[in-house]
């Protein structure tokens, strides 16, 4: 069990956010206590994002549950999520993003038991005009599951109490994270906590996609 958690909080070309380094903190005991193996990253630039995502690629393999989670500046572009390092320049383009389908792709050679990903990242869609990055389809292994803090070409949002920071997505990801349920049923619990929060009802709703065929749970012993 292996996960990866990267938040983004001081941009240099783009408003700085508030929640990444408590969710990240957050995320990763409560995943230690699943006893995933983890590394927690914060603020990485374009150079240092690849670095840890090729890094992390070397752990994987037969039979592993990874996780992928990152929290930042992030945009969607015809179907296609991009992370968006602090050093990238206005306006996001994807030479200077990460591809988060480009990862799953790596993810998935892997041949992992698991392949979670949770995109704790705005899905605004963006720049059109712009190349896609080049990304083969995912071979059928049914091992895939993404959790997106919100729907397509909508916001995820932040929320601000006192000193404390949390985005809306950890907030309920916590509550939920621990269940001994299989991971999609897991995430849809969170999505109808979230569906409930009336400071996002008609802003912020979370999707789910996944090809998972069998009933892996984060609770799992390996």
């Amino acid at each position: 069990k292996i996960a990866l958690l990267v938040g983004n909080n001081r941009y240099q070309h783009h408003p700085n956010l508030m929640a990444p380094v408590t969710d990240v903190f957050e995320l990763s005991r409560l995943l230690e206590q699943l006893d995933f193996q983890v590394v927690s990253l914060l603020d990485l630039n374009k150079a240092e994002m690849v670095t840890a995502v090729s890094r992390f690629l070397q752990l994987l393999g037969k039979g592993v549950y990874a996780i992928f989670y990152y929290a930042g500046h992030g945009y969607e572009h015809l179907g296609r999520n991009y992370m968006v390092p602090i050093d990238a320049p206005q306006p996001y383009a994807p030479e200077n993003c990460i591809s988060v389908q480009r990862i799953l792709q790596k993810m998935q050679q892997q041949q992992t038991a698991l392949n979670l990903i949770l995109l704790d990242t705005c899905r605004k869609w963006y720049n059109p005009e712009c190349a896609l990055s080049q990304v083969q389809p995912l071979e059928p292994w049914g091992n895939t599951v993404y959790g997106y803090a919100t729907s397509e070409d909508a916001e995820a949002y932040e929320l601000q109490d006192g000193e404390f920071s949390s985005g809306i997505f950890m907030k309920y990801l916590k509550k939920h994270i621990l269940q001994e349920k299989k991971v999609t049923h897991m995430l849809e619990d969170v999505l109808e906590d979230i569906g409930r929060d009336p400071l996002v009802t008609g802003k912020q709703v979370m999707e789910i996609k996944h090809t998972l065929k069998e009933a892996r749970s984060l609770t799992d012993p390996i």
